[in-house]
Order: structure tokens, then C-alpha cells, then sequence
């Protein structure tokens, strides 16, 4: 058996590999690939203060990742990345997005004010926290 390595940074084509293997898995059952998406935010020095990212999952699309510098929350940042998120979904034909959080978080609450539903419940994360897995339909 090989040796499993661990990449603390991966790259995209450490990323690609993994998409590439899925898509070619799943044209064996008529299904169209899967992709990714990331829009960023940046000021007019051009650091990063907002940015989204996820990818297609056969359906839904997923939420991974939502980030907004704590100096430009509150400014319509999260919605417009989310909105942009949700039409990559639409083009893609995905029939609707979906978002894990912590349930205790304002993100719970806050996705929730933009349309999405608790589908999911799990207990056991840190700190007793509760799990939320979030689905806003098309």
C-alpha cells in the first residue's frame, strides 16, 4: 500500500484530482460533473475581505465556505455572495443550495433571513454545539 501523505495547503490541482476522479465516476451512471465556484470581495488595495466558495453535488449545490472581514460585516457583503452563489447554482441546474453551521452561530439565524430552512439537526459538535445543515430550494 502506498503511503498516505498529508497536505496542510493543497493546490488546485491537488483539489483537481479529486474532481477529476469524481466526475469520471459519475459519467459511468449518466450524471454531468461536478464543478466549483469562489467569488471574493476585495478593497481597493486589493486584500481580500469577503469571499465564498463551494461546489456542485449532483443536485444541491453546497455552501463550504462564506467569510466576511468582521470590519465589512453588516453591509450586504454575505447576501450578495450567497445570491451569486445561488445563480452559479441556477446555471448550473441545480435544484437548490445548501449551508452547514453551528445552530448556537448568527449564521444560523442569518440564513435562515435569506431563505433557507434547518433540514438537519446533529449534535455533538465542539463545545456541545449543535450542527445545522441548512437547504434553500429553487
Amino acid at each position: 500500500m502506498h503511503p498516505i501523505v498529508l497536505i496542510e495547503n493543497p493546490s488546485e490541482n491537488d483539489y483537481a484530482v479529486i474532481h477529476h476522479g469524481i466526475n469520471e465516476y459519475a459519467a459511468h451512471y449518466g450524471l454531468a460533473g461536478t464543478g466549483g465556484y469562489f467569488f471574493a470581495v476585495y478593497d481597493e488595495n486589493k486584500k481580500a475581505i469577503a469571499a465564498i466558495s463551494g461546489f456542485d453535488n449532483f443536485g444541491p449545490a453546497e455552501i463550504g465556505g462564506l467569510w466576511v472581514d468582521e470590519d465589512y460585516r453588516n453591509q450586504g457583503y454575505g447576501k450578495a455572495l450567497v445570491e451569486k452563489a445561488q445563480d452559479w447554482a441556477m446555471v448550473k441546474g441545480c435544484n437548490a443550495l445548501t449551508v452547514f453551521t453551528l445552530k448556537n452561530w448568527p449564521a444560523c439565524v442569518w440564513y435562515q433571513k435569506l431563505g433557507f430552512i434547518i433540514e438537519h439537526e446533529r449534535p455533538g459538535h465542539a463545545n456541545n454545539s449543535i450542527g445545522c445543515y441548512l437547504i434553500k430550494n429553487f
